[in-house]
């Protein structure tokens, strides 16, 4: 029996192999891609069970000395908030409040499966999570710099320890050392689109961490160029950026006794030293790979919504050949059939 358009079928075939194998290729590395546009955290989590929770309502909070009746996230339009807009964005937005004084446990929480990654400096593979990216939009209201004399805390690997991510305004930034080189050419009231990338792959690279304003770089801190100048550079140095090291992405456990071994988090807008003030965020992404200065490019700026999904370069490939591949087996099996006689 022939097929009545052998043509058609390869065509449809072709476009559906190589939709699948890119759909592969750019969901590849994204644990979670958090958009608050529909006005809560629950959100967009790819890999099962990943989960933004505000540790306020969780014990968590109680447990490091958090005060009673801390206000809440609020979720709202930036029309309504009477802060910039983002374009043509018309979704809601996550106002963050400022938790000065409510303890080391004030921001949000992500939950997600134990994830490891990376290479240890004497070989032999890490157990926690070494190379991975955070992306947000952040927008920082003028009056949290003139009220925070230190700094913002954007992102922090391990509770009850420093952050690895703050935000200053710059002028505030003289005299600040490599610990705390992060997020520079910040202006308030403006929305940015940040990006952290952490590499502690002993395999790949040199320890590093390296911070991005709208697809530029702005800063890095690499292990072999810190001077040992004070305490926190040398913990830095021995103990942060190193693979598995406190910087790294380990169980909750690892971060407060009581919490599960059976579960992976990281903690946005928190800090042991209570740096914090209120920010409006749009998005988060989360992924379990390190991005390159390319594909954090071609994020672009803040635009609301969901953030776009890049597309790794050996996944690209891999997915190009694979596609290639189908389509040659698909283009021999229809030539097959348009040779075979009716019946």
């Amino acid at each position: 029996m022939r097929l009545a358009n052998p043509r058609s079928a390869m065509r449809v075939a072709i476009v559906a192999a190589v939709a699948g194998m890119n759909a592969m290729a750019g969901l590849a590395g994204v644990v979670g891609n958090w958009d608050f546009g529909a006005g809560s955290l629950g959100a967009a989590a790819l890999v099962p069970g990943a989960q933004l929770t505000a540790l306020p309502t969780t014990p968590f909070y109680a447990a490091y000395g958090g005060t009673p009746n801390p206000p809440a996230l609020q979720f709202n339009t930036t029309a309504s908030f009477g802060i910039s807009s983002l374009g043509a964005y018309g979704g809601h937005v996550m106002r963050v409040p400022d938790m000065s004084g409510r303890g080391a446990a004030a921001g949000l929480m992500a939950q997600m499966p134990v994830i490891s990654n990376g290479q240890l400096a004497g070989g032999g593979a890490a157990t926690k999570l070494n190379r991975y990216s955070v992306v947000m939009d952040v927008l920082v209201p003028a009056a949290s710099f003139d009220v925070a004399p230190n700094y913002i805390a954007l992102f922090q690997p391990r509770a009850n320890a420093d952050g690895s991510w703050f935000v200053r305004e710059p002028s505030r930034n003289v005299g600040s050392t490599v610990a705390y080189s992060a997020v520079n050419s910040f202006l308030p009231d403006t929305w940015y689109r940040i990006a952290q990338v952490i590499e502690l792959d002993a395999a790949t690279s040199t320890p590093r961490c390296t911070y991005f304003i709208d697809g530029s770089l702005v800063g890095s801190i690499i292990w072999d160029t810190i001077p040992v100048d004070d305490q926190r550079n040398a913990d830095l140095k021995d103990r942060d950026l190193v693979p598995d090291g406190g910087w790294s992405i380990g169980t909750l456990a690892d971060s407060a006794a009581g919490l599960p071994a059976a579960q992976s988090g990281f903690f946005l807008f928190n800090d042991q030293s209570n740096e914090y003030g209120e920010l409006y965020v749009a998005n988060v992404q989360f992924r379990d790979d390190a991005l390159t200065p390319e594909a954090v490019l071609g994020l672009g700026g803040p635009a609301g919504g969901a953030i776009p999904v890049p597309e790794p370069g050996s996944l690209a490939y891999l997915a190009s050949l694979v596609a290639g591949l189908s389509c040659m087996r698909i283009l021999r099996q229809a030539r097959e059939v348009s040779r075979t006689p009716e019946a």
